[in-house]
């Protein structure tokens, strides 16, 4: 069976400038953003970074006599959403996540976990469990105008992880306290914002 060679060579019109140049050429700020979560409204006024999670695709191998064939797996894998935010004088954004974690984890008792579940079940959620452990989440990437132009949404978030907070009383400068989340969740889509 004799195996085709396919040209990856571009033509001429193909490979002139113009034919190839994009119709945007502004570039993405790293400031650029706003982070919605539906459970956490403090959390969401006050954050101040969250990452696009890195998305990796699987490989299936393939074995021959002469060497290995890699073609593309049918399994996505997704890393970690990761925000941080300024906590509020009242820590009232710190304590919607830890109540979150506290509710999902249970330390004392399973009503701990019904309670959270039921006082939050009125929030949508793509799951087809109980809504009130997950929440959908968003990240607005904004144009040159903040205005949105494209919106990464996050299904069935939750977060598995909540940074501490070290108060330091010999510290001579008022630094204010940034805390950090870890989210994992379903599935993330990528879609352009509609002017």
């Amino acid at each position: 069976m004799a195996i085709e060679k396919t040209s990856s060579k571009l033509t001429a019109p193909e490979a002139q400038w113009d034919a190839r140049q994009p119709d945007n050429i502004d570039y993405l700020r790293p400031t650029a953003m706003r982070f919605l979560i539906q459970t956490l409204p403090n959390v969401t006024y006050f954050c101040q970074s969250a990452n696009i999670p890195e998305m990796s695709l699987g490989v299936a191998i393939q074995a021959t006599p002469y060497i290995d064939l890699p073609h593309p797996g049918d399994k996505l894998n997704f890393g970690e959403l990761t925000i941080k935010f300024m906590v509020q004088e009242t820590m009232a954004d710190y304590i919607e996540l830890y109540n979150w974690l506290i509710g999902l984890g249970f330390p004392d008792d399973r009503a701990q976990y019904a309670s959270y579940v039921a006082s939050h079940n009125h929030l949508p959620s793509s799951g087809k469990n109980e809504a009130g452990q997950y929440s959908d989440a968003s990240l607005l990437v904004l144009g040159s105008n903040n205005i949105p132009l494209t919106q990464i949404t996050f299904y069935n978030c939750f977060p598995i992880s909540l940074s501490g907070l070290e108060f330091d009383i010999s510290n001579a400068s008022t630094d204010y306290f940034q805390a950090q989340a870890v989210f994992k969740f379903q599935k993330y889509f990528v879609e352009t914002v509609d002017i």
